[in-house]
């Protein structure tokens, strides 16, 4: 019987050893579980029976402390650091808190597989051709066209009434709107005729408000006018000048708004006298401009 023995007691410990061999962690995977008071083997078949091969890819380092004490570490794939737990089981063989143990360790690797992120998914051949969409922007720059009305001091209201063209832009987060404007003008007394060209170049600042769909400011423009008035004879006239006064945009898509109003100034004054009638555009007058325009679509919103 002797020999019979030792034969079994051999073939028992090569299984058990071709059993360890099996089961052994793969990718560098380090499984200290040969702890006392616990069975290594029954531990490691329980995790794997639960988490399977993701089991390969943890490092799990178990201590025994006192009163049924166990300190875990475990380190999973592509973590930095290590989760440290402290347990106590209450099995009272090796098997039952090997059993308990597995059961613990396997929850810890299945939260910790829940919790990590999401990897993006990797984009469709078809949208890699496609550049990402930028944010909408609006667009910058923009052009109008304005009717105005002017009326001098109540002693002398002479009005005078025109059209025009201008333009502008946006610029330094909508805070300063640099514009250019030429601009046609009639007035009149009696039979005296009075016309006006001028151009001017100036600079509003303000901001826009409302979620970007008004923009208020002043603006300062300084104007060069040239003057023709007739009636037996005519005459002309250089004068320079300028636009002192609120705006305010209403920008709907590409469509733009706005209300000038302020004062104009001429210098030196107009005066042009007929034979029965005087017309005067003084040093100072009240201006009102209605403008409505187009903004200009930046070179990514032009068709291809």
């Amino acid at each position: 019987m002797a020999p019979l023995e030792a034969l079994l007691g051999a073939l028992l410990h090569s299984a058990v050893i071709t059993t360890m061999l099996a089961l052994a962690p793969a990718d560098g995977a380090v499984h200290e579980l040969d702890a006392a008071g616990l069975d290594p083997v029954a531990l490691q078949l329980g995790l794997r029976a639960r988490v399977g091969d993701e089991l390969d890819q943890w490092r799990i380092s178990i201590e025994a402390g006192q009163d049924g004490r166990y300190e875990l570490a475990l380190t999973g794939p592509g973590h930095a650091n290590t989760e440290r737990r402290t347990v106590e089981l209450n099995g009272q063989t090796e098997t039952d808190r090997s059993r308990e143990l597995a059961s613990i360790l396997a929850v810890i690797i299945e939260s910790a597989e829940a919790n990590e992120p999401n990897e993006p998914s990797e984009p469709d051949l078809a949208d890699r051709s496609q550049p990402p969409a930028a944010s909408p922007e609006r667009p910058r720059g923009f052009m109008l066209i304005e009717g105005h009305v002017g009326l001098g001091p109540p002693r002398a209201i002479d009005p005078g009434l025109g059209v025009g063209l201008g333009a502008g832009a946006w610029l330094l987060g909508e805070h300063l709107q640099p514009r250019v404007r030429v601009r046609w003008s009639h007035g009149w007394a009696g039979e005296i005729d009075v016309h006006q060209a001028d151009a001017g170049l100036g600079l509003a600042a303000g901001a826009p408000v409302a979620r970007g769909q008004l923009w208020l400011g002043i603006l300062a423009m300084p104007v060069i006018k040239w003057t023709h008035a007739e009636q037996l004879k005519s005459a002309t006239a250089w004068a320079g000048g300028g636009e002192l006064g609120a705006l305010a945009q209403l920008r709907l898509g590409h469509l733009v708004m706005g209300v000038r109003t302020g004062v104009e100034t001429t210098f030196p004054a107009l005066r042009a006298r007929g034979t029965q009638d005087v017309l005067r555009w003084g040093h100072v007058r009240w201006l009102l401009t209605l403008e409505i325009g187009l903004t200009i679509p930046k070179k990514s919103e032009l068709p291809r």
